[in-house]
């Protein structure tokens, strides 16, 4: 499954991130992006991505984390848009397909951001959760109120709407954010993503979304997969 990007490029199941990530208010059901306000490390795919590190004439310290930074391979210029995470500890190319915001941890907040490169609304706002594996059925609570479920759309979570108006320090995008308290449990991993609802029919009908893989520590899996985040928490 991939759900790509705001209209553009978005993420799902292998969510990826694109710098056209910028999406146009008209265009169908417009993802937004989604990440944890804790620690956390993004997934790259490396057809969209590369990192550059101190002494390449790309590198920008202002832009390091965990000493790299992440360029858009048609513009070697930094996707603003990946940045927006608070906490974002470092980049890894994506292992098995599967791009976005990888942390630990079973209850954190969810940060929604309607980032973008021209003010705009966005209406019916749904979070979808995929669990993994997907034979499991997690227990997933939005702020204290248990998920919904639809057979075409899967476990999902209205937020209401977002008015995105406010100028980024640079002045030339703009991002205003909704927070969701999130706790669940029952699986190894749970994938979420966001997207405007704007004709209310449990659909999406745009590209792939920003993802966010939340995934529980006690439970083990592979390395190559979770190491970087796990290696966050440790001594």
């Amino acid at each position: 499954m991939r759900v790509r990007k705001r209209g553009y490029r978005i993420f799902g199941y292998s969510f990826a991130l694109l710098a056209l990530f910028f999406a146009v208010p008209s265009l169908a059901d417009p993802c937004l992006v989604v990440y944890p306000n804790t620690y956390c490390v993004y997934h790259y795919d490396p057809m969209e991505y590369y990192t550059v590190g101190p002494g390449d004439p790309l590198y920008d310290p202002l832009y390091d984390r965990g000493g790299k930074v992440l360029l858009d391979v048609h513009t070697n210029a930094v996707d603003p848009s990946i940045y927006q995470a608070p906490f974002l500890m470092g980049f890894q190319p994506s292992t098995g397909g599967e791009e976005g915001y990888f942390f630990a941890g079973t209850e954190f907040d969810l940060i929604v951001d309607g980032f973008n490169n021209a003010p705009v609304t966005y209406t019916n706002i749904l979070l979808v959760f995929v669990p993994y594996p997907s034979s499991c059925t997690p227990t997933i609570t939005v702020g204290g109120n248990p998920v919904l479920y639809d057979t075409g759309l899967g476990l999902y979570y209205p937020i209401g709407d977002l008015v995105v108006s406010t100028p980024t320090p640079d002045g030339n995008n703009y991002s205003d954010t909704v927070m969701k308290d999130i706790h669940w449990s029952g699986c190894s991993s749970v994938r979420i993503w966001a997207f405007a609802d704007e004709d209310h029919d449990l659909m999406h009908e745009a590209g792939e979304c920003f993802t966010a893989f939340s995934h529980d520590v006690t439970v083990p899996t592979e390395s190559t997969t979770w190491g970087a985040v796990k290696a966050l928490f440790s001594d």
